[in-house]
């Protein structure tokens, strides 16, 4: 249970930095800290930067109450298929239906198509006699012969976890809790996930896939919170940890590990968005914006409207190609909705086999790192890249306490890609920048289309420790107005932990036409939705939360196969008075994805949904004010040479201290701003401004005719 104390820790674990936020909840001062991750074990990262973070800002662990957890560990484990041994329990005549999928092809142009490789092995995919119909009647008994038959030959394989997926069980979830059952009674340390319970919707592929998923990452998850958690004691800390789930939501961490771990497979990107929608309501009267997260590793952007990022309910992971989907895993989740649209600082620059240039997606992250890291890193990346043109300075790297090696950076430009193109260090590095910008932009650009927007109108807000660094020139190929770079944007998603409420999303099967609909029926289902989150819930932040729920009708045209999410009012009153209005939001909903409004026939409902969520004071976040010191007090650190396509080339720049501009002044670019974690870059045609919450907020001076290639 969260334990109320003076301060809060937020940890967010990356490819290539673990980031970290501390908030005094008195002041809401917060403060930062950043580490170099530990990708053999990401554990060690956190508990040794969570302890370097206290000591630097002289906070006593025993004061520390919420510990917030951010991480990439299950998604890792997908990626790199370093999850479980896992086995799969399925319906008799059903064993290949993660390979069969949806006999759908994500390019049907290509004749050497791959697909993702199911994480359970055939072998360790077996089957069992049992069978119900679609409403959910039992038409063969479970058969507990071919079900021992079945355990024996996984456990044979030495399988560490096991999937369970029935035919029609997301109706009738019977044979799969007799069946986890018998496992637990037999073979205790073999952890289980039951598919009606990951993942109790409609769709039998789609429900194997993730409860496959669950139980692949479900050991290594386990292990990696009780030792997070006995790492975090060991300095003092005595609270369970809190995770960041996909859905922007946190919950118990030994809840998530130990029930549901696919749940929090984008915990970390997730908090950054969650991070920027709390600073487009503070700083930019919820604006529409575009979330731009650029790390180490990727860049992700994800669009913020009405000050809250929009939520999916199906994802993909471990994409085949990068960009297209149906290229992934499938999972039934609820997850805010991103789109990787980049390299991050790690990616590594190449040469094609036309002797192109090209960039990521493969990627030095945090060991070796980017060549100036001086780690081992050979082959140039993004930050070397921006190193060479000016926007870092070598000695103020993470505040000093990291020198960047320049000469090694122009050295490995000039190895390979500068010798075959004949190009200088700094001509590679600048045709380096270029192209991640180009294929950042043309990413959200497509993505603006597909929803139909004019991103013209949108502000964006930079964050990551290279966000900052590139979004100007992303911005102004746009054609944006303003960009927001938050106070502690290098570690933005930490902050996003910080801000995020104890949230569950639930999910359950309700079938019916919504011109006869059971309504007390419907009524019933999302107060026991309502009943199970809140239990949840209490067991992170006490009995007596303040709950709310957020109830959504899952419909669709009858006959059709795909489904659109409508959402309702918090506390709407489920009764027969909402049909006309569910139709008429079904119709709104249905036009914004398809282009038109659906036919005139009868609207069926498929699932019920709801976002139940403590109901808290939001959080306020202020900036801290170095000792003896206050803003306007020398804030120019001094001037250095970097490039910028509207002065095409290298010009006199304008190096600034971040913590000691002074709010409200108008400052004109060229200038670089600096801070701990991130470097913010204003190019000569636009100017900033610190506003009263300690925001850098960007505004070009006059448009640039640049455009997307």
């Amino acid at each position: 249970m969260l334990v109320k104390k003076k301060f809060r820790l937020a940890i967010d674990v990356g490819g290539t930095f673990t980031d970290f936020a501390v908030i005094d909840d008195e002041s809401g001062v917060v403060r930062f800290g950043k580490v170099l991750s530990t990708p053999d074990d990401p554990s060690i990262g956190s508990i040794e930067g969570a302890s370097q973070a206290l000591k630097r800002n002289n906070i006593s662990p025993e004061w520390v109450g919420d510990v917030v957890h951010a991480t990439t560990v299950a998604t890792n484990a997908v990626l790199e298929r370093r999850g479980a041994n896992t086995g799969l329990i399925t319906t008799k005549g059903f064993r290949d239906t993660l390979e069969i999928g949806r006999e759908s092809r994500y390019d049907i142009y290509d004749l050497d198509l791959i697909v993702p490789e199911p994480l359970v092995s055939r072998q360790n995919r077996v089957e069992v006699l049992e069978r119900l119909d679609s409403d959910g009647h039992v038409r063969i008994e479970l058969d507990r012969q071919s079900l021992d038959v079945a355990l024996d030959q996984l456990v044979s394989s030495n399988v560490q976890s096991i999937a369970i997926c029935f035919l029609h069980s997301h109706i009738n979830s019977e044979h799969e809790k007799l069946v986890a059952a018998v496992i637990q009674q037999r073979f205790p340390n073999i952890e289980i996930s039951v598919s009606s319970e990951v993942a109790g919707e409609v769709r039998e592929f789609e429900r194997t896939s993730t409860a496959c998923v669950d139980a692949y990452v479900k050991p290594l998850v386990r292990r990696y919170i009780e030792g997070l958690e006995d790492g975090l004691r060991s300095l003092g800390m005595t609270n369970n940890v809190a995770l960041m789930l996909s859905h922007g939501g946190i919950g118990s961490a030994r809840d998530v590990a130990t029930r549901f771990p696919v749940r929090m497979i984008e915990s970390g990107p997730a908090a950054g968005a969650i991070a920027a929608a709390y600073f487009s309501r503070q700083a930019l009267q919820n604006a529409d914006v575009i979330a731009f997260d650029m790390g180490g590793t990727t860049a992700k952007m994800s669009l913020i409207r009405d000050g809250a990022p929009s939520v999916t309910n199906e994802y993909e992971v471990a994409h085949v190609h990068r960009f297209k989907r149906g290229s992934g895993i499938p999972l039934q989740i609820s997850a805010v909705e991103l789109l990787e649209i980049g390299a991050g600082g790690g990616s590594i620059a190449r040469l094609s086999k036309l002797d192109l240039l090209t960039v990521g997606p493969e990627s030095a992250g945090a060991k070796p790192g980017p060549v100036c890291y001086a780690r081992g890193g050979q082959e140039p990346t993004v930050t070397d890249a921006d190193l060479l043109l000016g926007y870092l300075d070598p000695e103020f790297f993470l505040g000093g306490e990291m020198q960047l090696d320049v000469q090694a950076a122009r050295q490995a430009m000039q190895t390979e890609i500068g010798r075959v193109l004949n190009l200088t260090p700094e001509d590679v590095a600048l045709g380096i920048h270029n192209i991640v910008n180009e294929h950042m932009c043309a990413a959200i650009a497509a993505h603006g289309a597909e929803k139909g927007i004019d991103l013209r109108q949108f502000d964006m807000i930079a964050f990551g420790g290279a966000g900052p660094i590139h979004a100007y020139a992303i911005a102004r190929k746009l054609k944006l107005k303003r960009i927001l770079c938050p106070y502690g944007a290098g570690v933005a998603s930490a902050i996003g932990c910080l801000v995020a409420p104890p949230a569950v999303d639930v999910v359950v099967a309700f079938e019916g036409i919504l011109s006869s609909l059971n309504w007390s029926a419907a009524a019933e289902r999302f107060v026991e939705l309502k009943r199970s989150a809140t239990e949840v819930i209490e067991g992170l932040v006490g009995a007596g939360a303040s709950i709310s729920l957020r109830p959504q009708f899952e419909m669709r045209c009858k006959g059709q196969g795909y489904s659109v999410n409508v959402s309702l009012p918090v506390d709407t009153i489920i009764d027969s008075t909402l049909e006309k209005r569910l139709v008429v939001l079904f119709g709104t909903e249905y036009e914004k994805i398809y282009g038109h409004l659906p036919p005139s026939v009868p609207i069926e409902v498929v699932n019920i949904r709801a976002r139940v969520q403590e109901t808290r004071l939001p959080t306020t976040i202020q900036q801290a004010v170095a000792e003896g010191v206050s803003p306007g007090d020398a804030a120019v650190r001094g001037v250095r040479s970097a490039y910028f396509e509207a002065s095409k080339g290298f010009v006199s720049t304008t190096v600034y201290s971040r913590y000691l501009l002074e709010q409200e002044k108008k400052y004109i670019g060229p200038a670089i701003i600096e801070e701990r974690e991130t470097s913010i870059v204003v190019g000569p045609d636009a100017s900033f401004y610190v506003d009263k919450h300690g925001n850098v907020i960007i505004e070009f001076l006059e448009l640039s005719d640049t455009s997307v290639g």
